[in-house]
């Protein structure tokens, strides 16, 4: 007769193990996700403090990155809804995300100037990134409704 105790154990290790594919995923891609929050602010930060010549280009920037993230808010999202969380336990993962993209943001920025040199590294992130072709067509759409 086995013990309820074993069983416990088992289901635990079990659990654990199937886990962990997926808690890696999701760290990787919470990582790329903190990368994005962190150049969305500051290219929102560099709108401003940009010269002239480069603002507009740090405005497509900011809405490429921006579309990129939500991209991967909703693929974060659904791989933790797939292991049972709910959304009360999800929100607070993004804010925890967005809220150290921000201190980090803050610390790049002290060591910016926000011109041609700090943009084309922005764009090399916002292009290397997977959810790119998406988020740039879903922001030439956009555009074209605007026109």
């Amino acid at each position: 007769m086995r013990k309820p105790r074993n069983f416990v154990i088992l289901l635990l290790l079990v659990g654990t193990v199937f886990s962990l594919p997926v808690r890696a995923g999701i760290e990787d891609m919470a990582s790329n996700l903190q990368k994005l929050y962190m150049w969305e602010k500051i290219a929102s930060a560099c709108k401003t403090k940009s010269p002239t010549e480069l603002k507009q280009e740090w405005t497509v920037i900011e809405m490429i990155v921006y579309a990129e993230a939500a991209l991967w808010e909703g693929n974060i999202s659904a791989v933790l809804r797939s292991i049972g969380r709910t959304e009360p336990q999800i929100r607070p993962f993004f804010e925890d995300l967005k809220w150290s993209a921000d201190v980090l943001a803050r610390g790049a920025l002290d060591r910016m100037y926000c011109n041609t040199v700090d943009k084309d590294r922005a764009v090399r992130v916002m292009v290397s990134d997977p959810a790119f072709n998406d988020a740039s067509g879903q922001v030439l759409d956009a555009s074209k409704l605007l026109n």
